[in-house]
């Protein structure tokens, strides 16, 4: 595929050539720029734990394995990662250290050697994964990772990986997440203020490593890309688009970045949700974004027709022109849909990620991947960010007995109370945790009454979710953005349960209106949750 670009000239978008034995590959650009694959075969008993790891030019030739064995998953991890070392000898898989001697390119002898978590992660009733996310700084020390909870979602962390005799172990963990995004109004009786939302999925070391890149949000409904500083509180937003945006890795400059989005497939983008700017929308849009990406990146992969990037973005543009969306390299064959992980080779001009074929993820048989990569014929980068050591004492840090004590007993969030606003009124807001054994739904309710912060943008209304794995998750929004600039949300959109494949439902409810209606208006921009019906 040759996509010729006004912002990136002429790319070249081609398969990497595979040995057909190869099943449910994954791969990733190493520091030399070596492609690394992880695969498993027809021969090797399926589901028990059984690997191989080879090294590979990406124009396909030079196929050499380096490892065939056992991995054992463990049962709280997010299955098996491949991250490399910038020293090229070592790649973290999550629970292991895979060590390559001489080094990953030539290597002659690889060794697996375990990773041990600290708080006793594997063992805490709170914790469904000690991992679901890892990453590898620059510096060749520090990891950080994303864990899941089941009471406050997730939790991120760093330290620093430090070698025994026989395995690896963590040491000064430091949790860098938000235990909660709320503190006490010291002016205002009732009243909060709202606290940075630090945290999500840990995607990529940034600034040479003194930042992280991560799924997260400053303020809007949906997910959108975030670099969190680890020296300072600085928290800078990637993505600006309306839609569904996760996961951006940055090129060797940082001038450039691959993006995971549901941008460039508008019959699954969600973007009605996030058209219309509205303060501390994450209020209510964290009880809904499991079921957002269940709908725009699980049934894209599994059913429903649509892609999930990648886009290539210039970031300098991405973090400041709202509604700038890059250049989508998804394949024209709507049947590969991406998926994780995407990586930079060295030299700054080509970028690799990998595509399943839609559905072939089937309980007792292995996915169908290809291995893609983008050849940037005509950008010239500049010298890669340089490395440096990865702070060990983070202003906003917990450490030490507290991080321990914050994630055994997690302290109670805030459920409901008043925000007010810099100028005028007030948000007035309601959380309530779901309970699974009793079947209720997990709900979040936040009202607007003349909320403005700036004397020119003023909200009045509602917008309300009820988020449930086992029923119908239900989305409600009645406001309107008045002032400077208008907008409007008069809306309701339903998900099946997990268990039904997330689907939006159109169907009668009853009220005897259908389950998901109405439109979402920002100036003269109007979208409708009808134009989403499969």
């Amino acid at each position: 595929m040759k996509i010729t670009s006004d912002d990136f000239g002429r790319i070249d978008v081609s398969d990497v050539p595979l040995p057909d034995n190869l099943c449910d590959a994954s791969a990733t650009y190493t520091y030399s720029g070596k492609v690394f694959v992880l695969y498993r075969s027809d021969q090797d008993p399926y589901g028990e734990d059984w690997y191989h790891a080879a090294v590979v030019d990406d124009d396909g030739t030079d196929f050499t394995n380096i490892f065939s064995g056992q991995i054992p998953q463990h049962a709280k991890a997010n299955g098996i990662r491949h991250m490399p070392f910038a020293d090229n000898r070592r790649l973290l898989l999550g629970d292991y250290v895979l060590e390559c001697s001489p080094d990953i390119d030539t290597c002659t002898n690889a060794e697996l050697v375990a990773v041990e978590y600290p708080w006793g992660l594997e063992e805490d009733p709170l914790t469904t994964h000690h991992w679901s996310e890892i990453i590898v700084s620059p510096d060749n020390e520090h990891i950080a990772w994303t864990i899941l909870r089941n009471d406050m979602g997730a939790a991120v962390a760093v330290g620093r990986l430090r070698r025994t005799e026989d395995r690896y172990i963590i040491e000064d963990p430091v949790i860098i997440s938000s235990p909660d995004e709320l503190a006490h109004d010291p002016d205002r009786e009732g009243y909060f203020v709202p606290l940075p939302v630090r945290g999500g999925e840990v995607k990529q070391f940034v600034r040479g490593g003194a930042a992280i890149s991560s799924a997260g949000g400053k303020g809007g409904f949906l997910p959108d890309s975030v670099v969190q500083d680890l020296a300072t509180e600085e928290m800078v937003q990637i993505t600006r688009t309306p839609g569904y945006d996760e996961t951006t890795i940055f090129s060797p400059d940082e001038r450039l970045g691959l993006v995971m989005t549901s941008r460039a497939s508008k019959r699954t983008d969600p973007a009605i949700l996030g058209m219309v700017p509205r303060p501390h929308a994450l209020l209510s849009g964290m009880n809904l974004a499991w079921a957002v990406y269940q709908y725009t990146v699980s049934g894209v992969r599994s059913f429903r027709e649509g892609n999930v990037g990648p886009v290539l973005i210039d970031i300098e543009r991405s973090m400041n022109e709202p509604g700038y969306d890059g250049v989508p390299l998804n394949s024209p064959d709507d049947s590969w849909v991406y998926c994780s992980p995407m990586s930079w080779h060295p030299s700054g001009k080509k970028a690799m990620w990998l595509e399943m074929l839609r559905g072939s993820e089937r309980a007792g048989a292995y996915r169908q991947m290809r291995l893609r990569t983008a050849h940037l014929l005509d950008h010239e980068p500049s010298g890669p960010v340089t490395a440096q050591p990865t702070p060990r004492t983070v202003p906003y840090g917990i450490t030490g007995a507290t991080a321990e004590q914050t994630l055994r007993q997690p302290a109670e969030r805030v459920r409901s109370g008043r925000i007010a606003g810099q100028h005028s009124g007030y948000i007035e807001f309601e959380r309530r945790p779901g309970d699974l054994a009793r079947g209720r739904a997990a709900s979040a309710t936040t009202t607007y009454v003349g909320y403005s912060d700036d004397g020119r943008s003023f909200y009045n209304g509602y917008e309300q979710t009820a988020s449930s794995f086992t029923s119908d998750t239900v989305y409600r929004a009645d406001l309107e953005l008045t002032g400077e600039q208008s907008g409007e949300m008069r809306l309701r959109a339903t998900w099946s349960s997990v268990q039904e494949g997330t689907r939006l439902l159109f169907g009668p409810a009853a009220d005897g209106l259908p389950k998901s209606h109405g439109f979402a208006r920002y100036g003269d921009t109007r979208m409708n949750i009808e134009d989403l019906v499969e």
